[in-house]
């Protein structure tokens, strides 16, 4: 079948679309149409009421449980933000800020400083709507490898631990231990990202008092090493910085699903009430028209009791006279056709009658006229004939008595 989705105010055709087709599936096609890219969120809009559709569901069966309102249901396409390819860099976050939305197809890259060959500062791939999060970088304990940090990186270790496994996969609703969690991580990456910045200073210092002693020392090899480790820290601090924002991010991305979750409960209570109070107004009336066909049957009834009560006699009268004269008038029919019958069985009679007459005179003559005809027959040949007596019952066998009966001597 055929799914129209409006883009950017311009009604589109998605074709082949069934039950098993999915949202996702819908927003990939319709992209590719416009060719552009980005996180596209599917809205199905009824009048006033709008609803976001989840990656897995299915547009086809959605529109079907609308039944008789199905025509005035619409789906909007709506770009919620970039892609990962177009996410802006680090450098502009602080001034721009991520853009956020209710739905997304895809998360943001926060870490795009890291380098691509270092496995231990590798990215968790998010999972959609999952603010789970597996392990941390591994510089880490090896930078900060006793004191305050190292409990400040335990800390993060167990809180992580806790949050991937409280955290439901591909689910929609955030529970309060999550949040508490999450509060949490950002105030021990925020303390971690203190206690490097003093260490930075420690190391700053160090190095000032070196590049003082520089001209007095012999050995090139620890001011070098020195520099590539304050090259190390200085990277590794901007790339807590990533990850500090990234959580931030992220806090905040779950404060807007919170609110948007607590505005589709209040719309649904709301629904719920109106629901309620539809019905309540349908009982009433269900129960109001049952009352007014209950009256309208007993008018009804009262007013055929009274039409029947209310027959004068004179029609009852009317009525039997006009039976009586229809049975005359069949009994009068009757008679005609008991007479119209003994006149044509007394016919009947009498053309039997002449019939047989006129056979037995149709004999006679036929006899007559055998006679006539032997006795030409003798005058002519001069023979003598005896004519035996033929039986005038049958015409066969007469025929052939008058034809043996004739001897010739």
């Amino acid at each position: 079948m055929e799914l129209k989705v409006w883009v950017d105010g311009v009604q589109r055709v998605v074709c082949g679309v069934t039950e098993a087709t999915t949202c996702q599936e819908v927003v990939i096609a319709l992209a590719q149409a416009i060719g552009r890219t980005g996180r596209y969120t599917l809205i199905e809009k009824w009048r006033d009421t709008e609803r976001h559709l989840v990656p897995h569901e299915s547009p086809v069966a959605s529109l079907n449980t609308w039944g008789q309102y199905a025509g005035d249901v619409q789906f909007i396409l709506h770009r919620t933000g970039p892609s990962l390819n177009e996410y802006p860099s680090t450098e502009g976050l602080n001034s721009r800020g991520p853009e956020r939305g209710l739905h997304r197809q895809s998360l943001p890259l926060m870490t795009k400083l890291r380098a691509p060959g270092d496995r231990s500062f590798r990215r968790r791939e998010p999972r959609r709507k999952s603010l789970t999060f597996t392990g941390v970088p591994r510089s880490l304990r090896d930078i900060l490898s006793g004191g305050r940090l190292s409990d400040s990186s335990a800390r993060q270790r167990e809180v992580l631990v806790k949050s991937a496994h409280n955290s439901p996969s591909l689910s929609p609703r955030l529970s309060t231990k999550r949040v508490e969690d999450l509060t949490q991580l950002v105030r021990l990456q925020r303390e971690t990202l203190s206690v490097l910045d003093s260490r930075m200073e420690a190391y700053e210092a160090e190095l000032r008092m070196l590049t003082e002693k520089r001209v007095g020392l012999e050995d090139d090899e620890l001011y070098v090493k020195m520099m590539e480790e304050v090259s190390r820290l200085e990277k590794q601090v901007r790339r807590n910085k990533v990850d500090i924002e990234e959580e931030e991010f992220w806090a905040t991305e779950l404060e807007i699903e919170r609110e948007s979750e607590r505005q589709l409960q209040e719309r649904l209570q709301e629904l719920s009430s109106r629901l309620r109070g539809c019905e309540v107004d349908l009982e009433q009336r269900l129960m109001s028209l049952q009352g007014v066909e209950a009256g309208i049957e007993a008018q009804k009834q009262h007013k055929e009791i009274r039409e029947s009560q209310q027959a004068s006699e004179g029609e009852v009268k009317a009525r039997l006279q006009r039976v009586k004269a229809e049975l005359k008038a069949q009994a009068q029919h009757t008679s005609q056709l008991e007479n119209s019958s003994r006149a044509v069985e007394r016919s009947l009679a009498e053309s039997f009658k002449r019939r047989q007459a006129s056979q037995y005179e149709l004999e006679q003559l036929t006899k007559e006229l055998r006679q006539v005809n032997l006795q030409q027959f003798i005058q002519q040949t001069g023979t003598k004939v005896t004519v035996l007596p033929v039986e005038p019952s049958d015409e066969d066998s007469s025929n052939t008595t008058d034809d043996k009966g004739i001897v010739f001597y």
